[in-house]
């Protein structure tokens, strides 16, 4: 299989899931993010036919967190440039991925705590090139974006992405692909996300934590976030 590279753009930690402020405290906010982050990173260090990952990232704790889940793939970090815009940016690195022998690129978001190796490796087999796409159930996102070569369209999240990513592709004469996958489908970014999350029977470190911490039983006796 060709060079696949991941890349995962991921917000500080101290900013964010501002979504859920009110629901959880400013600091359970944070710790969220962390775990997402670290079940999503665990999830593509685990997957065989992934060569490498990026992260777009000026958290610091992601070195610690990479070196955690790593299995002696390749980490490269990146930032955004001052005034730089991300879409922008995950173009950036992804034409320098592709000039360093990245034939094929996974982008995806840090808050899909269901990820597993297994999703990962059934994405790219099923991938036939070109442009091939996990929507958000929810919103019209875009939560996996695999793209053979790595810059064969622009980056184009925000409001249905999902949507232009496929006008993107068609028009550089390409039939964007969908893959229904759902590990890819919902990330966790609101209230009704986290109550769906915690329904979910999955092993991962994020509902770990929330049943550890005492946000599980707190969210489900129907209490708010400690002041």
């Amino acid at each position: 299989m060709p060079a696949a590279w991941a890349l995962v753009p991921i917000k500080p930690f101290a900013t964010a899931k501002t979504r859920l402020e009110g629901l959880l405290t400013r600091l359970e906010c944070a710790r969220l993010a962390e775990e997402m982050a670290r079940d999503v990173l665990r999830a593509l260090y685990a997957a065989p036919d992934i060569s490498g990952i990026a992260l777009l990232t000026t958290e610091p704790k992601l070195a610690t967190l990479a070196a955690e889940a790593t299995a002696g793939k390749a980490t490269r970090f990146y930032a955004e440039q001052p005034g730089e815009d991300y879409r922008a940016a995950l173009g950036r690195v992804a034409a320098e991925l592709a000039a360093h022998g990245a034939r094929q690129l996974l982008v995806l978001p840090a808050d899909l705590p269901l990820l597993s190796s297994g999703d990962v490796r059934q994405l790219l087999e099923s991938h036939r090139g070109g442009v091939t796409l996990c929507p958000a159930a929810v919103d019209g996102g875009t939560n996996g974006l695999l793209l053979t070569p790595p810059t064969l369209i622009p980056f184009l999240y925000g409001p249905d992405s999902a949507a232009r990513h496929r006008a993107a592709a068609a028009a550089v004469g390409v039939t964007a692909r969908t893959a229904d996958l759902p590990a890819f489908a919902r990330d966790v970014d609101s209230p009704d996300d986290v109550y769906w999350l915690l329904g979910q029977r999955v092993a991962c470190a994020t509902l770990a934590w929330l049943k550890a911490s005492g946000i599980t039983a707190r969210l489900k006796n129907g209490d708010s976030a400690p002041q």
